[in-house]
C-alpha cells in the first residue's frame, strides 16, 4: 500500500470517527436538556418513595474522572509496552505512525463510542419511564394529603399535585430513577477495562497482577452500584438494570466494536519442524 495510500485510509478513520461521536453528543444534548421527561405519579403511603434525601457516596464528577482517566491510562501504559519496538513504515500526512500509537487510538475510539452509547441509552430510560427515586417524598412534599380518605390508596397523577418543597432544582431528576446511570457507566468502564486487561496485559510475570487488577476496577463498579441502592438514589431494580446494561454493552464493544493492532511475534530463526530435522538428519521422511 503506497503512502498516500494510507494517509487517505488514517484520515478517513479519523474523519468518520469524528462524524459518529458528533453525532452521539448531538443526541446525547437532545436527551439530556431538550426532552422532557415523563413524569410518573405515585401512590399514596408508597414506602419505597420514604427514603430520605442523601448526598452521593460516589460523585458524578468522581465517576466520570475515574470511569475514563483510569482505563485511558492504562490504554496508554500497555499499548506502550506491548507496541512500542514494532516498526511500520506508515506514515500520514509525512508522519510515521507508531504502531503503539495505533493501538491506543483504536481502544481508545472504541471505548469512547461505547460510553456514548451507555450515556444515550441511560437518558433515553430515563426520560420514557420517568419512575420517581426513593427519596421523591422527602424532596418534593407533594401537596396532596395522603392521610385523609380522599387520596388514602390512590394512584395520584402528575397533574393531580404540586411539590412544595425547596429544592426546585432537583423535581426533574426526581423521575428519573430508572434506570441507574452511575451503575450503568461504572459496569460498563469496569467491566470493559477488564476484559480489555486480560487480552492486552499479556506480558511475562503479570497473570497475577492481571488479575488482582481486574478484580479491583470490578469491584469499584459493583460498589459505586451498591452505593446507589444505600444513598436512596435508586431502587434496587433499577440499579440491576442499569448493571446490566452497562456489562452488556461492554461486552459487546469489546467483542465485535473493538479494532486491537496485534503485535508481531517473534520468528525463531529455525521452525520446530526444520529444528527436528537438524536433530535427526538422517530421519526418513513421512511417507
Amino acid at each position: 500500500m503506497s503512502r498516500e495510500e494510507v494517509t487517505m485510509l488514517v484520515l478517513r478513520k479519523i474523519v468518520v470517527d469524528a462524524f459518529m461521536f458528533g453525532a452521539l453528543a448531538l443526541s446525547i444534548y437532545f436527551t439530556r436538556y431538550l426532552w422532557l421527561p415523563f413524569e410518573r405519579g405515585f401512590f399514596c403511603g408508597d414506602e419505597s418513595l420514604m427514603f430520605p434525601y442523601k448526598d452521593d457516596t460516589v460523585s458524578t464528577t468522581v465517576l466520570r474522572a475515574v470511569g475514563l482517566g483510569l482505563p485511558i491510562v492504562i490504554f496508554l501504559i500497555c499499548e506502550w509496552v506491548l507496541l512500542r519496538k514494532d516498526y511500520e513504515d506508515q506514515r500520514c500526512l509525512g508522519l510515521r505512525v507508531p504502531s503503539w500509537l495505533r493501538g491506543f487510538y483504536c481502544a481508545l475510539v472504541s471505548f469512547g463510542l461505547g460510553t456514548c452509547f451507555v450515556e444515550l441509552s441511560t437518558n433515553i430510560a430515563k426520560n420514557v419511564i420517568g419512575r420517581p427515586r426513593p427519596h421523591f417524598f422527602d424532596l418534593c412534599k407533594p401537596s396532596v394529603d395522603c392521610g385523609i380518605e380522599r387520596w388514602r390508596g390512590r394512584y395520584i397523577q402528575a397533574d393531580e399535585y404540586t411539590c412544595t418543597g425547596t429544592l426546585t432544582d432537583k423535581f426533574t431528576d426526581m423521575h428519573m430513577s430508572f434506570l441507574s446511570g452511575h451503575s450503568a457507566w461504572s459496569a460498563y468502564t469496569m467491566i470493559y477495562l477488564a476484559l480489555y486487561l486480560e487480552k492486552r496485559m499479556v506480558w511475562r510475570g503479570t497473570r497475577v497482577l492481571r488479575h488482582s487488577l481486574q478484580f479491583v476496577v470490578v469491584m469499584l463498579s459493583w460498589f459505586t452500584a451498591l452505593s446507589r441502592v444505600s444513598d436512596y438514589k435508586h431502587h434496587w431494580s433499577d440499579v440491576l438494570a442499569g448493571y446490566f446494561l452497562g456489562v452488556t454493552l461492554a461486552v459487546l464493544v469489546w467483542t465485535w466494536g473493538t479494532d486491537i493492532v496485534p503485535q508481531k511475534k517473534k520468528h525463531s530463526p529455525l521452525p520446530q519442524h526444520d529444528f527436528s530435522m537438524a536433530i535427526h538428519p538422517h530421519a526418513a521422511a513421512p511417507a
